[in-house]
């Protein structure tokens, strides 16, 4: 099977001196392995095209028993080069692909969130949006959404002051513990309008406003509260906004 395929590359790792190890995420969203030889030569023909969260058309020496298959060739497709001149922007795609990487969907869906993402992030100059919006679609993928129709304690719709992770959603003020995250109503609402959001609201999302990294914050700790899963490139996102 020599056949070419679309897919993004979502995880890149240095092997011995001149090769790499990728996993790509195909279009049909199954996540190949591909060993690449000799793509870290200065004068390597394919290492533009296996760049991390670059998206493009593989070409492999395909052996059906084997987990890991063998580059022959590839050609870029979208490089995303205005993500990678801002590193905030990088840091996020990066942040991107490693989700996607570690979710293990593996479905169609995946693949197009990711994609769809990336094409938001590209040509936006603000990516909170679309930052917190991942990260929400992400979460409701693992089965985590955040309950924000009334108190999670006692069932109330008014007085909502707060965001319990530990139960799962807003809290009213009477219900309202020492441990419990108190937000301003501006900020509940963006958290309430991000959790009934699809991809495709982007647009109202981003005329609405307002969305910042400690909305992102809370989202990644439910994730990290009831998936369990490390995320590693959080760390170098959480740098890059306290220098900012």
């Amino acid at each position: 099977m020599n056949d070419a395929f679309c897919g993004i590359v979502i995880e890149y790792r240095e092997y011995r001196e001149h090769d790499a190890l990728l996993s790509v995420l195909r279009d049909d969203g199954v996540i190949i392995k591909i060993s690449a030889k000799g793509i870290q030569k200065v004068k390597s023909k394919n290492a533009p095209a296996c760049q991390l969260f670059t998206y493009s058309r593989w070409y492999l020496n395909y052996r059906e028993t084997s987990t890991m298959q063998s580059l022959k060739s590839a050609e870029i497709l979208e490089s995303y080069r205005h993500i990678r001149e801002d590193l905030i922007k990088q840091s996020i795609a990066a942040y991107f692909c490693e989700m996607i990487l570690y979710s293990h969907f593996e479905t169609p869906f995946a693949f197009d969130l990711l994609k769809h993402a990336l094409d938001i992030l590209k040509s936006q100059d603000d990516p909170m949006v679309i930052l917190c919006l991942f990260q929400v679609i992400v979460n409701r993928m693992h089965g985590i959404e955040m309950q924000c129709d009334g108190c999670v304690r006692c069932g109330t719709t008014k007085g909502i002051y707060a965001i319990s992770l530990k139960d799962g959603g807003f809290i009213c003020k009477m219900c309202a513990k020492g441990y419990d995250k108190v937000y301003s109503s501006k900020d509940l609402k963006c958290f309430r309008l991000l959790n009934k959001a699809q991809l495709e609201h982007y647009n109202i999302l981003k005329e609405i406003g307002g969305f910042r990294f400690e909305h992102f914050e809370q989202l990644y700790a439910f994730f990290e509260e009831y998936a369990g899963i490390p995320i590693k490139s959080i760390q170098f996102l959480r740098i890059l906004k306290d220098m900012s």
